[in-house]
């Protein structure tokens, strides 16, 4: 089976979007996908969070607890809860909201 490309639709949407997410439409073989990510990885590589920091990190802009990042991490909710104080002190935030607020700031072409 021939592999398809994927072709960028110029359409992006962002309605309702959660700060610092940004969707992205594709056409791959007719059909339409939508590809989220978030605007953080070349911010926390710029600000040295370790791998499994970053992966963290995600995880928090996702919406996720603690205790749920724990459970896909196989990990204890209180390595979590130290990761994601790593996290804030290298980003230098004290909250959620306040990482909700600096990744929204970024600049375009960060992620």
């Amino acid at each position: 089976m021939p592999r398809q490309r994927a072709k960028r639709s110029s359409a992006k949407s962002t309605a309702s979007a959660a700060p610092g997410l940004r969707v992205t439409t594709l056409e791959i073989g007719g059909e339409r996908l939508a590809v989220i990510s978030y605007r953080t990885s070349a911010h926390a590589v710029a600000t040295g969070l370790s791998a499994a920091e970053q992966m963290v990190l995600e995880q928090v802009l996702a919406g996720a607890s603690n205790a749920a990042i724990a459970r896909t991490r196989g990990t204890s909710v209180r390595t979590i809860a130290n990761q994601i104080a790593s996290i804030f002190r290298k980003l230098g935030v004290g909250s959620r909201r306040e990482l909700f607020a600096l990744t929204a700031k970024l600049p375009p072409g960060t992620s």
